[in-house]
């Protein structure tokens, strides 16, 4: 069973132009693969290498490109022709342009990943991914990538863009292992996304049940505004200071380790939903459309949902699900935190905020703890003992990192410091340049 997994790359510009010149021998050997096998059908793969050998080396710009590539092309080439020759439809044209008018360069040997963070491509040398791939995990791709391409993800809007300016995204496709046969536990899982109670998940067995909210954006909310202050003097400050630029790098670091913390707690999260049930129920939520209308309305909330990243967490689940052979099932949110989930009346009126109080049956709840528990009964079509109380238990996942302090050092603090040192010091130095003669009288 195999995926693909896509993710935008930087390349330099010599990489870019570089992967345009691949493209071109593709295009190349292709039309002439496809050429030799309408002459002669009965050629094989190695047969076509064979006589392009001799090809490649009559053509001087066709050795500057990798011969693994032009390997690819063959090959396309040959199953182009096994399928034509099977139903018939007589489409051996190179597709140089894809649905969505894009170029792609296609390689059928897997990428040398020299850690969790780069990868080297033929030809091109090493690329650095977007994020970081955790080693610990059962569901990373990294060594069992099978073939990768390259798309070209240029926007149309640009018009006529040189070849080395093209931006693109590299699609690996990789080896999904069988998942292993467990013992059935009889336990579901509902997941109930929101902002205040990011992800509220109910686990139960139809006997006991157990409703617990989870956060992974913990280092994010705390140090907000510690970011935000720092981005905000920064950009008061003279941008070629090397203070400026000692301040950046400070800010950018901390940024990535709380990156990557928060990408590591969201992977644990995923382990900790999966463990020990046998169906997810999640809530099929349109969350691009959601964010999109509305305009200025409810930008607060188009910012919690962004800042919560909850198609990441969801996709984390999938995958980590998907390898423990646990199905993921969707179900309609329609009024989940509307109505009761032991009486099931449902009115606006029952939720004031993240209370629950059913008009009904003066049933007494969290309303996304109820909403999770709706989710489950509508997908198994069972009751689900919700049990009473208002408070829910909260978890943070991850860790909070502590800032770092990035004092602006200017002239005052640059004074006070030259008044306990002698006149060599850096700090004295650094208040001379400040130091001006106002009134001078010899032998006054």
């Amino acid at each position: 069973m195999y995926r693909s997994y896509g993710f935008r790359i930087d390349l330099t510009r010599s990489q870019a132009r570089h992967i345009s010149n691949i493209r071109d021998s593709q295009r190349f050997v292709y039309n002439w693969a496809v050429k030799r096998l309408l002459a002669d059908p009965t050629l094989t793969t190695y047969d076509l290498s064979r006589e392009f050998t001799k090809v490649r080396r009559s053509v001087s710009w066709l050795q500057t490109v990798e011969r693994i590539y032009q390997n690819t092309a063959i090959h396309q080439a040959r199953t182009a022709a096994d399928v034509s020759n099977k139903y018939g439809n007589g489409e051996l044209s190179f597709r140089a342009r894809k649905r969505d008018n894009t170029k792609a360069v296609s390689c059928d040997v897997q990428p040398r990943f020299v850690d969790n963070r780069h990868a080297s491509l033929p030809g091109l040398g090493v690329v650095e991914l977007p994020e970081e791939q955790p080693y610990q995990f059962p569901h990373n791709w990294l060594y069992g990538s099978r073939s990768f391409h390259l798309v070209q993800v240029t926007p149309k809007s640009w018009g006529h863009v040189k070849s080395c300016d093209h931006i693109y995204r590299l699609h690996i496709t990789y080896d999904v292992p069988v998942p292993e046969r467990r013992a059935k536990t009889g336990v579901v899982a509902g997941i109930d996304r929101g902002i205040t109670n990011p992800t509220v998940v109910c686990k139960t067995d139809h006997n006991t049940s157990c409703i617990i909210s989870y956060d992974t954006a913990t280092a994010f909310r705390t140090n907000r505004t510690w970011n935000d202050g720092v981005r905000r003097t920064i950009s008061h400050r003279n941008k070629h200071s090397h203070t400026t630029h000692k301040m950046k790098r400070k800010r950018e670091k901390y940024n990535r380790g709380n990156a990557n913390d928060r990408e590591y707690a969201e992977w644990l999260l995923a382990k900790k939903i999966c463990e020990g049930v046998d169906v997810i129920y999640v809530e099929q939520l349109n969350l691009e459309a959601m964010s999109r209308r509305g305009g200025r309305h409810k930008r607060g909330m188009n910012r919690g949902m962004r800042f919560i990243r909850h198609s990441m967490v969801l996709r984390k689940i999938r995958i980590v699900a998907e390898r423990l052979g646990i199905r993921v099932v969707g179900v309609n949110p329609k009024y989940t935190s509307q109505e009761c989930s032991v009486y099931g009346y449902t009115n606006k009126e029952n939720r004031d905020g993240e209370t629950f109080k059913c008009l009904k049956c003066d049933h007494m709840a969290n309303a996304d703890g109820n909403a999770s528990v709706n989710i489950i009964q509508r997908g198994t079509g069972m009751k689900v003992p919700a049990g009473e109380g208002i408070a829910l238990e909260r978890r943070e996942m991850g860790r909070t990192r502590k800032p770092p302090v990035c004092a602006v050092p200017d002239a005052k603090r640059r004074e006070n410091q030259a008044c306990n040192r002698p006149k060599t010091s850096n700090a004295m130095k650094h208040l001379g340049i400040y130091a001006y003669v106002t009134c001078a009288y010899p032998g006054r």
